[in-house]
């Protein structure tokens, strides 16, 4: 009696581990189908040797489950020039049907690319960010 005990125990043990295997394959399967977009980038401050951008994401998912966004790596550019690369390193749950709007800070500091978003704001030309 006690091996069936154990057995019993043992697969129930197993099941569960399964589910929670295969429950976290379809939360990151999930991520795939979330839609990502660049909401809003502003100038949060500036000083002699760079600028902070204040970078605004927003992802929509639109599946049945709860993703989790536990890292985001993302490239900056204004009107096809490219200014750098950032990280969003802190966890987002996003749930069935919602929406979540990620903010975070971007360093840029002074360079080519920097004067290309000068010579736009000084003709009044329109800023193209991606």
């Amino acid at each position: 009696m006690g091996i069936r005990i154990v057995v019993s125990v043992a697969s129930i043990l197993l099941l569960a581990i399964a589910g929670l295997v295969f429950y976290e394959y379809v939360k990151r399967e999930a991520l795939k189908s979330c839609e990502i977009c660049l909401a809003d980038v502003s100038v949060k401050s500036l000083s002699f040797v760079n600028a902070t951008l204040e970078v605004r994401l927003r992802v929509y998912n639109p599946n049945s489950v709860t993703v989790t966004l536990d890292r985001v790596d993302y490239s900056l550019y204004v009107n096809d020039v490219y200014l750098g690369d950032g990280t969003i390193p802190r966890e987002y749950y996003i749930p069935p049907g919602g929406t979540v709007t990620i903010i975070t800070q971007f360093e840029l500091s002074y360079s080519g690319a920097l004067k290309t978003i000068w010579s736009y704001l000084a003709i009044g030309g329109k800023i193209n960010w991606r």
